[in-house]
C-alpha cells in the first residue's frame, strides 16, 4: 500500500524557505514563486538567478550557513535543497520542532512530502509521483506525457468549467444529469481530437 496522501497545496502568499542557493535550489524557489509563495532563501552561495532576484526585491536572501534561527513558525514550508548531510539534519530538526512541511532534496526519509515530476497546460496540472524511489521514472513518465499532451489541454478546463456552470443552474437537483452531458461532450471532444490526429 503506498502512504502518501496526494494533494495540491496552495501556497499564495504564504512563507517559504529554501536551505541552498544552487542550481536545485533555484529550479525550487522558481516553482514556489509561480505558485505564489513569499520566498526565503538561505545559503552562503547562490546562483546568478538567485541573485538577481534577491537584488530586484523578488525574494529575501539571508547569506551564510543556515542556524536553527533562520526557520521559525512564520514559514509555512521548508525545502533544504543541499546535499551536505549535517544541514539537511539540521533543517529536518528544525522543522519538525516547529511542525513545518520539509522537504529534503534526495533524502525521501526526511522529507514530509516529495516534489513530484510535473507536466503543465495552464490550470491542467499532472503531478508523478514514486515515492522518492525513482526520480529517473518519473522524469521520463513527464517527457512521454509531455509530448502526447496537446499544448492547449488546458483551454478545456476553463470550456468544462463553464458549460458546468451553466449546467448547474439549468439543472441544479440533477446531478447525474450534469455529469452524463459534461461526460457526453468531454468524450465528443476527445473523440474529434484522436480522429483528427489519426487523420494527421
Amino acid at each position: 500500500m503506498n502512504p502518501l496522501f496526494p494533494l495540491f497545496l496552495k501556497l499564495d502568499k504564504r512563507q517559504a524557505l529554501v536551505v541552498g542557493g544552487g542550481g536545485m535550489a533555484t529550479l525550487r524557489v522558481s516553482q514556489l514563486m509561480r505558485a505564489g509563495a513569499a520566498v526565503t532563501v538561505v545559503a552562503p552561495k547562490v546562483t546568478p538567478e538567485i541573485e538577481d532576484l534577491a537584488r530586484s526585491g523578488r525574494i529575501e536572501l539571508r547569506r551564510g550557513e543556515f542556524q536553527p534561527g533562520d526557520l521559525s513558525n512564520r514559514f509555512y514550508v521548508v525545502i533544504a535543497a543541499t546535499s551536505d548531510p549535517g544541514v539537511q539534519t539540521a533543517v529536518a530538526a528544525e522543522a519538525k520542532r516547529h511542525g513545518i512541511l520539509l522537504n529534503v532534496v534526495d533524502n525521501p526519509q526526511l522529507s514530509d512530502f516529495y516534489m513530484p515530476a510535473v507536466v503543465e497546460r495552464g490550470d491542467l496540472v499532472l503531478a508523478i509521483s514514486t515515492a522518492g524511489k525513482s526520480p529517473f521514472l518519473a522524469g521520463k513518465l513527464r517527457q512521454w506525457l509531455e509530448e502526447i499532451i496537446p499544448e492547449d489541454a488546458g483551454d478545456l478546463v476553463s470550456v468544462l468549467a463553464l458549460l458546468r456552470t451553466k449546467l448547474k443552474i439549468a439543472i441544479p437537483h440533477d446531478l447525474d444529469e450534469q455529469k452524463r452531458l459534461l461526460n457526453d461532450f468531454l468524450e465528443e471532444v476527445l473523440h474529434h481530437e484522436g480522429t483528427g490526429k489519426s487523420s494527421r
